[in-house]
Parts: C-alpha cells; sequence; structure tokens
C-alpha cells in the first residue's frame, strides 16, 4: 500500500513537471497572435517574463527524466525570449557633416509622486530642449508652472482623470506659424524649432491594454500619424512593449522606429524603481523617424515614479532620402503640424 502511495505521488509529481510548462506556454503562444485580438497582445506584453518562468518551470522535468517534455519547453522558452532580446541594430553613419546635438527628457511623473523636488532637480541637472510628459496632474503644474522661465513654450493637454494629462515643455520655442494641440487627451503635439530645422514632437500616453481601452486609443490616433511630415519623435508611456502590436501599428503608421533597445522602465512603484531597469516591463518608448539621427538613449536615475527618466541624445538631418535638402525641416511662415 504505501508503494503504491509513493507511486502515485511520483506519478502526480511528473504530471504537474508537464503541465506547468505547458500552462505558461498557452498565453505564451497567444501573444505572437496580437493582430487578431487585443487580448493576445496583452499576454504578449508579458512575453519575456512568462519565457523566463516556462524555461525555469521545465528545469523539474528535466530531473524527473522527462528530457522530451522538458527539452521541448525550453526550446520554446528560448526562442520565445530570444525575439525581445535581438540586439537593435546600430544606427547607420550619417553622410553629411556632424549637426547640432539636442537632448529630449521623456518621464511619466506619476500623478501622487513624493519626491517632485527631485524631478525638478533632474531636470536642472540634464537641461534637455524638450521635455514630454504624463500624469501631469493638478498636484504637478504649480511646480512645473516654476520652471516655465527656463520653458517657457508648453503644451499642457486636458486631463483625462485624476492622473492627469500629457505635457510638452520646451527651451526652443514652436515652430513659425504652427499651433500646438492634443487629440483627446491622449497625445500632445508641437512643432519645435531647432536652430531652423524643425521636428514634431509628440508626447504620449496610452491606457492600458485591453480589458481597457488601449486598441481603441491606437485607432484615434492613427490618422494624425499619418498626416503628420518632417522629423519626429514620439515619446512616453505608451503602456505597451516594444514588441506588442500596439507599438508594431504605431511604428508603421508613423513611419518611426524605436531609438532604443530592449530597456525595462516601469514597475510596480517608486518604491521598486531601481530594480525595474532589470526586471520590469519596457514600456516607455522614444520612436524616431529617419530623419532624427545620431540618437542615443540612455536611461536616468529614479526620480520618485513608477517609470524611469529617459534621456534621447538627438541631431536633426537637413538632407532627405534622395540627397537633396529636405524641405520640411526649413522653417518658413504658415508651416502648420499637417
Amino acid at each position: 500500500m504505501r508503494r503504491m502511495t509513493t507511486e502515485n505521488k511520483l506519478s502526480w509529481i511528473r504530471l504537474a513537471a508537464v503541465l506547468v510548462p505547458v500552462m505558461f506556454s498557452v498565453p505564451l503562444v497567444l501573444g505572437f497572435f496580437g493582430a487578431a485580438h487585443p487580448l493576445f497582445d496583452s499576454f504578449a506584453h508579458f512575453r519575456m517574463h512568462l519565457a523566463v518562468l516556462m524555461a525555469v518551470s521545465a528545469i523539474p522535468a528535466l530531473i524527473l527524466g522527462l528530457w522530451r517534455e522538458g527539452l521541448m519547453a525550453m526550446v520554446l522558452a528560448l526562442t520565445a525570449l530570444g525575439t525581445v532580446l535581438v540586439p537593435s541594430p546600430a544606427p547607420s553613419a550619417e553622410a553629411e557633416t556632424a549637426q547640432p546635438e539636442y537632448k529630449l527628457m521623456q518621464l511619466n511623473l506619476r500623478y501622487d509622486n513624493r519626491h517632485q523636488a527631485d524631478v525638478l532637480r533632474l531636470i536642472a541637472q540634464e537641461a534637455p530642449d524638450v521635455i514630454t510628459l504624463q500624469e501631469v496632474s493638478t498636484a504637478w503644474r504649480p511646480k512645473l508652472k516654476a520652471i516655465e522661465a527656463r520653458y517657457p513654450y508648453n503644451l499642457y493637454c486636458p486631463n483625462r482623470s485624476h492622473i492627469g494629462g500629457v505635457a510638452i515643455l520646451s527651451r526652443r520655442p514652436f515652430a513659425l506659424g504652427t499651433t500646438p494641440q492634443c487629440v483627446d487627451s491622449l497625445i500632445g503635439l508641437a512643432r519645435v524649432d531647432f536652430g531652423g530645422r524643425s521636428a514634431v514632437i509628440t508626447a504620449i500616453h496610452l491606457d492600458w491594454p485591453w480589458p481597457y481601452g488601449q486598441a481603441s486609443n491606437v485607432e484615434t490616433i492613427k490618422p494624425y500619424f499619418e498626416r503628420l511630415q518632417g522629423p519626429m519623435i514620439i515619446a512616453g508611456d505608451f503602456n505597451a512593449t516594444g514588441w506588442s502590436q500596439t507599438l508594431k501599428t504605431i511604428t508603421e503608421v508613423s513611419k518611426t522606429s524605436s531609438a532604443e533597445g530592449l530597456r525595462p522602465s516601469w514597475l510596480v512603484n517608486g518604491t521598486f524603481a531601481h530594480a525595474a531597469r532589470w526586471v520590469g516591463l519596457p514600456i516607455d518608448h522614444i520612436l524616431v523617424s529617419d530623419r532624427i539621427v545620431q540618437t542615443r538613449v540612455e536611461t536616468l536615475q529614479p526620480v520618485g515614479s513608477d517609470h524611469l527618466p529617459l534621456l534621447l541624445r538627438f541631431s536633426i538631418s537637413g538632407v532627405d532620402d534622395n540627397g537633396g535638402p529636405d524641405q520640411q525641416t526649413v522653417l518658413r511662415q504658415g508651416n502648420h503640424i499637417f
């Protein structure tokens, strides 16, 4: 009887060693079909974490001698992990002479951040030319007003809720004849004059994935990105990973690409912000068009938010794809955003 009981326990353990990796494999595989339904795209955001969990859960199967099942689970997990860890291609060398370098800082402030002074100190330390912000709540407005002397050109979009809206702060003037605008409080758009060449700066904050409204958000903003012309930078809290269908759709319609590789930036709350760069979700992104060149992105120190700040260093090319002067980058009166 005891032997039978022992054999039953071993059978259950072996069954669990097979079923647990299978359990992780279901959402992992479905995440590759984000174009079919937003639910599957929600799974995709956790692809990196699901792949690691699946690989770890396959170890007991290997220990118990279930080599075929264990190795199949391990191969699937590592293959999925490879799709998010592939290094970004190195930027191509520019044929033209070196252009002036500018800086853009991207940060989701967190609406109830208790360390507002740390944010302002970081801005003063880095002195970016342009800042894109999210969760600019009512509590943040007096603090940001204090730096408007240094950033006199600004766009504040209406609050969507108590967490606030998006904003663009700039030391450089908005392009002559243009009017910054907000789109459903999802994105703020401003064409900024960078020493005679203009670039569209976009601050973006999307809802969470399905069952929340992220897919609907993308449909709302797609027509605007399809119409925008010239050099462009889209920075913000996308609430979506770089390998998600959401990012794929936005990069396709805006004709942009990521200025950085895998860069975990969010983790629960500010208490764990230092760990975010290792185990967090990479949901804060900076996308650039092909005329934004010589780009470098770095992750800055935590400043009380559950998101880490990003700093983009960039230049603006004055040559179009055919090698001639890019007329879209030259400022002219009446040069509107669209």
